[in-house]
């Protein structure tokens, strides 16, 4: 007695499909990498107008002097490091490698602004950089962006 035995499979189906998949998921994270970028960017930008630094500590109050030039120009007098909105308007994210973005100031001018603002002046007000708080919460969105494109992207048939 002999018994037959045969089995239909997709497997060509399946292979095309995790091809794809292979090509597509670089993409999907180079493109949530860009988006951490962008959202760090918008975080600092929204920390310092609040007044704060990346540590969540208020910025240290501005000088006497430095107090009364504002004043005589009519300028807010709240420390947020925002004179003429140039510094701040000139910091960017851009990708500078495979699954890398990195925040610069694309003016020079104004690179030396934040240098003296974040290191050299006394008191410092580190306005550029972030915390294991923002760390996470951006570490948590990009995963919630990856899971996201991964489920668009079918791959059962």
């Amino acid at each position: 007695m002999a018994v037959n035995l045969k089995i239909k499979s997709n497997t060509k189906q399946l292979s095309k499909k995790f091809k794809k998949f292979e090509s597509v998921l670089p993409r999907i994270i180079d493109k949530g990498v860009k988006q951490a970028g962008f959202q760090l960017l918008d975080i600092v930008r929204t920390k310092t107008a609040k007044g704060i630094d990346f540590k969540d500590r208020p910025f240290a109050t501005y000088s006497n002097s430095y107090l009364k030039q504002l004043q005589r120009e009519g300028k807010p007098l709240k420390v947020d490091l925002f004179y003429s909105g140039r510094m701040l308007g000139s910091l960017s994210s851009k990708k500078t490698g495979k699954h890398k973005v990195s925040l610069d100031f694309t003016n020079a001018q104004m690179r030396q602004r934040a240098l003296f603002n974040q290191v050299l002046n006394e008191p410092k007000r580190e306005f550029f950089g972030f915390n294991d708080r923002t760390e996470k919460i951006i570490s948590k969105q990009f995963n919630r962006f990856v899971e996201k494109e991964l489920r668009k992207f079918k791959i059962w048939v």
